[in-house]
């Protein structure tokens, strides 16, 4: 795993993560998250969605509802309707969603050099490398 961030979470930030989501099409990847998650005792809630668009409707109507927003969010770069980079592209010109503390993972099964290059314009936290492994979410809250 790729990081462009160099923040540090300890043990006790590792806790205080109430929302994740996770945006992919893969059920699987999705579902394996969600367990590795619970392993860790991470995130209260995991919300999922199946690509950007579908994602986008629920932020908005979470934050319509005054519900808590993720502070973790596992985006798939390739996925049908909205994929990873028209998500980001929707997010970052949507003041209503106040998701400039969340930290976002772009997954993929195989980065290309071109896809790098492209999400390094974005405010993500970094890039992992699928499957999502325990190793790689230790990483990821250290």
């Amino acid at each position: 795993m790729e990081s462009s961030s160099t923040a540090q979470q300890n043990p006790q930030e590792m806790s205080q993560i109430e929302t994740v989501m996770v945006i992919d099409d893969d059920d699987n990847f999705c579902f394996l998250t969600r367990l590795l998650l619970q392993d860790a005792g991470v995130g209260k809630r995991v919300v999922t969605a199946g690509n950007g668009l579908e994602a986008m409707k629920k932020l908005r109507a979470m934050a319509a509802a005054g519900e808590k927003l993720p502070e973790l969010i596992f985006l798939d770069i390739k996925m049908p309707v909205m994929d990873g980079f028209e998500f980001l592209d929707q997010l970052t010109k949507s003041p209503e969603l106040p998701l400039h503390d969340a930290r976002i993972f772009m997954s993929t099964s195989s980065f290309l050099p071109r896809d790098k290059e492209r999400a390094s314009r974005y405010p993500i936290a970094g890039f992992l490398t699928k499957p999502l492994t325990e190793e790689s979410l230790h990483d990821i809250l250290r």
